[in-house]
């Protein structure tokens, strides 16, 4: 053991500060919480949207359903993430929710960690310093590895890839090809935008390989991706289904913020454009420096990070090509900025290894690049820890969490099967609902990540809010609860990226109308929130009783510092709980 030790000692400190560091959110509920801590593991994120879906699976619905609403807990996932299913085995073994939490977070930030020191020890960097960059990742990685399911168990998997792009560059035999088609077929499996990664990347190994003529490695590539695309075929047919036989599959999807248009988002520069800056210091390196184009090392590094950096860029604006635009920029620049780090990691241990051999003028400008790199990195590391390193501006929502704990436990204690209780859906209340019970609620915007029609969310929403009496103003106001994120903004900034392409393109001509660019509501309509408050004055407020029993409500939970104006006894509801801050009203 102790030679062992000796011998893997970088790895076996790295798995150490890392194992340390997944307490973090332990201790930061210690520190602010103490001895008022019921139980409830505090929110940092959006993890709870989550936490509810393997919940979900730990309760026996084993197809994922929609963890909100009861009438769909049988329903099919609209989108598959196979981390729901893996995190729940922890809670199928009867385990609490907090202690399989963290199993999870600790098991996957080491297999995490574990992973990506060996992806920089495959490229050859020295053990030492795979450590730092290895803590680097993790860190700007960190939000992302604490939020359950997506995208704790995918993180692991997509540096997998990674190792399995490498190796199989370097040597084409058998346990490799195998190895990137296992990789390959499980990404499908787990998160969409990552099996499309990997898709890009490997296209572009295959017109490497074409270009070079290198046959072995473009067999290998193509062998690689038809094993893994076959293993992974279910999920993209099972989409396919879906999307023609539900015929609110377009309108839930609508709502993650599809938009059909061919203009990528401004991210693409935003992000994306660092990894432009790399490719161009890897050409301006290659052009000036004849012993790094000699060099074998140099070549196979600038491969690697070519093609992986295009993988990224060319998914982050793929809408140029498919138009249809999902969020992309968005959920790509999760990967780019840990990616700026770990490129600016190879290469700034590559060319000091080189530095002899780059002019005085080319090593400041080495120093410059990196450094600034450097920088933008730490900054968005910084960034990305930023929840968990100053969780004192969370103080007074956590508190409000853990005076949830006793209403929780005796809904959970009274109601043996499955109900559906009616909270103010503007409380941290209702999301945490099904994750800490086994019931349903009436209305939670998170609710809208799932399968089920338009019509039916915003009329769930509508009486949700009796008591609140809405009107076109508060409708407007409240867009963001009940309107999905292609209404609420995409499909309006989209119009106002074409503007002002255009301006730039037609800068000259000062008579060239190019539009005004629309807001959410000019898109909406004045009609669309008339008609909605409509609906509630003289549909649904007058037949209030007829709706609670449609969707099966049985509970009204009355938040006596937040919702003073909930009257549940005007319903005929009887008060069958109260710890001075919750009230429960049992419907007749």
């Amino acid at each position: 053991m102790k030679d062992f030790l000796n011998h893997h000692r970088p790895a076996v400190i790295l798995m150490g500060i890392v194992c340390i560091l997944t307490f973090v959110p332990v201790l930061d509920t210690f520190l602010i919480l103490g001895n008022e801590w019921q139980g409830i593991m505090p929110t940092f994120i959006d993890e709870n949207l989550y936490q509810a879906q393997v919940h979900m699976v730990a309760q026996g619905y084993i197809k994922g359903g929609n963890p909100y609403f009861l009438e769909h807990r049988f329903d099919p996932p609209l989108v598959i993430f196979g981390g729901v299913w893996i995190n729940a085995l922890p809670l199928l073994t009867g385990v609490s929710l907090n202690t399989a939490l963290m199993i999870n977070f600790v098991l996957w930030s080491l297999v995490f960690a574990a992973l990506f020191y060996w992806l920089f020890r495959e490229l050859a960097i020295p053990p030492w310093i795979a450590v730092v960059g290895t803590v680097l990742q993790y860190i700007q990685f960190y939000p992302y590895m604490w939020r359950t399911a997506n995208l704790q168990p995918v993180l692991p998997f997509y540096i997998l890839f990674y190792i399995a792009f490498v190796r199989l560059v370097r040597e084409q035999n058998r346990r490799n090809i195998y190895m990137l088609a296992a990789t390959i077929g499980i990404s499908f499996y787990l998160f969409a935008y990552l099996w499309q990664i990997i898709v890009i990347t490997l296209g572009l190994l295959f017109l490497y390989s074409l270009v070079r003529k290198n046959w072995l490695l473009m067999k290998a590539t193509l062998t690689s991706s038809l094993i893994g695309g076959i293993v992974g075929l279910p999920v993209p047919l099972y989409m396919l289904w879906l999307s023609h036989s539900s015929p609110y599959f377009w309108e839930s999807i609508s709502r993650f913020g599809l938009v059909n248009t061919h203009l990528p988002m401004a991210e693409v520069l935003y992000s994306g454009g660092w990894i432009g800056v790399i490719l161009a210091f890897l050409a301006v390196l290659y052009a000036r420096v004849r012993t790094l184009r000699e060099d074998n090392a140099f070549i196979q590094l600038g491969l690697f990070l070519a093609l992986s950096g295009l993988g990224l860029w060319i998914m982050q604006g793929s809408n140029l090509f498919t138009g249809k635009l999902l969020e992309t920029g968005e959920h790509i620049r999760v990967f780019i900025f840990p990616w700026l780090a770990f490129a600016t990691v190879l290469l700034g241990t590559y060319l000091w290894k080189r530095r002899t051999n780059l002019t005085k003028v080319l090593q400041v400008f080495v120093f410059g690049v990196l450094a600034v790199c450097a920088v933008v990195s730490l900054r968005y590391a910084r960034a990305a820890f930023s929840p968990f390193a100053h969780p004192g501006a969370y103080r007074d929502a956590w508190q409000t969490e853990q005076s949830y704990a006793k209403s929780f436990a005796w809904l959970d204690n009274q109601e043996e099967n499955p109900i559906v209780v009616w909270n103010e859906p503007h409380d941290g209340y209702t999301p945490l609902l099904p994750v800490l019970t086994k019931h349903f609620v009436l209305f939670a915007a998170p609710a809208m990540w799932q399968l089920v029609s338009d019509s039916e969310f915003r009329e769930r929403y509508l009486i949700s809010q009796y008591f609140s009496n809405p009107t076109v103003a508060s409708l407007k106001s409240d867009m963001g609860i009940y309107l999905g994120r292609q209404d609420l903004a995409h499909k309006a900034k989209t119009i106002e990226r074409g503007i002002k392409i255009c301006r730039i393109l037609f800068f000259w001509d000062t008579n060239k109308d190019c539009g005004t660019p629309p807001t959410a509501i000019g898109l909406l309509g004045e009609k669309f929130f008339s008609d909605l408050e409509q609906k509630f004055q003289t549909d649904i407020k007058p037949n209030i009783k007829a709706y609670l029993k449609k969707y099966h409500v049985s509970y009204i939970i009355k938040d006596s510092v937040l919702n003073p104006q909930y009257h549940p006894e005007k319903l005929g509801a009887t008060r069958v709980y109260n710890d001075g801050r919750f009230e429960i009203y049992r419907l007749p």
